[in-house]
């Protein structure tokens, strides 16, 4: 090989092609995705107003379950209103506590179970558990203050509204996760059914 050759063999060697930046490939994993943090504080904030305008409803409710007995030991009917009001205030309280507890059970699903998410608009997302946990309190709780039912659970078709409102908003969404394992999908159902039945139960 001539030294010519051997100079050109080296130019060849050296003048690579110049590539700009390497994009890293798409990794297999899965990028977990849940309903929009705005959603569930509105959804949260909503729930709480309509069970604010039911404490008139809760307080009647609490007046008219207490015994006889108790009634006739308090005596003072002002005692006995004061009395009412703690009740009223501490239940109001202890829901909140709940329901925000109920949202989180639902927001820790709505992100695992099914990391599906439909957009509302722009980056708002919306999940299937979110849906169910947003039927499952709010309508439930407007039908209370706009009929002015204290028990909604004595309306005829109470028990198969739940059940009902989670096949439908598993329908909705099934695209998400129709391609699920056999246990994964059994896994969604008993998941939704569950999610939907604490409340109707609670």
């Amino acid at each position: 090989m001539t030294s010519t050759e051997d100079g050109r063999e080296s130019e060849t060697v050296i003048s690579v092609a110049k590539v700009g930046k390497l994009r890293p490939e798409p990794t297999a994993a899965k990028e977990w995705v849940s309903t929009s943090r705005g959603l569930w504080i509105a959804g949260y904030i909503l729930l709480m107003a309509l069970v604010a305008l039911r404490l008139p409803l809760t307080r009647k409710y609490l007046n008219a379950n207490v015994p006889a007995d108790v009634r006739s030991e308090i005596g003072d009917d002002r005692l006995l209103s004061l009395s009412m009001t703690v009740g009223t205030v501490l239940f109001f309280l202890v829901y909140a506590v709940i329901i925000a507890l109920y949202f989180s059970l639902a927001a820790f699903l709505d992100k695992r179970v099914i990391p599906g998410k439909s957009v509302l608009a722009g980056n708002v997302n919306i999940g299937a558990f979110f849906v169910i946990a947003i039927l499952a309190t709010i309508p439930v709780n407007l039908f209370s203050v706009v009929f002015g039912v204290i028990q909604p659970r004595e309306v005829p078709g109470y028990w198969a509204y739940f059940p009902s409102m989670a096949v439908l908003a598993l329908a909705i969404f099934y695209r998400h996760w129709r391609g699920f394992s056999t246990g994964r999908k059994i896994l969604v159902v008993l998941s939704a059914m569950a999610l939907s039945t604490i409340v109707a139960i609670g």
